[in-house]
């Protein structure tokens, strides 16, 4: 999905005063903008995932990992949960690179 994206000229003409009455310089401003919202509100639910692990265990990820590792024994829902919180923290990073790509182009 590396292809450029092109916009109908008549578009470009018919939104750009409009993007200008909503503060926006332009249509690449305006998709920054809504990317970047919709980016940091995936960043705030995957922190928040996070926490409610914490908050469970009420230790760090790390801590809750090394001591399951050490206990070795089958704890289907400690593993499900550490599964799914290396994800949310996994994804929280992702999405955390992704704006700082967004915001330097």
């Amino acid at each position: 999905m590396n292809r450029a994206m092109t916009l109908d000229p008549k578009f470009i003409q018919l939104a750009t005063p409009v993007l200008s009455e909503f503060g926006f310089s332009g249509i690449k401003e305006l998709v920054t903008d809504q990317l970047s919202m919709m980016i940091l509100s995936k960043i705030a639910h995957y922190e928040s995932e996070t926490k409610l692990y914490e908050s469970k265990y009420n230790k760090s990820f790390e801590v809750t990992s090394a001591q399951a590792k050490m206990i070795g024994s089958e704890n289907f829902e400690l593993d499900d949960d550490l599964n799914d919180w290396r994800f949310a923290r996994e994804s929280a990073e992702l999405y955390r690179l992704k704006l700082q790509e967004l915001q330097r182009a």
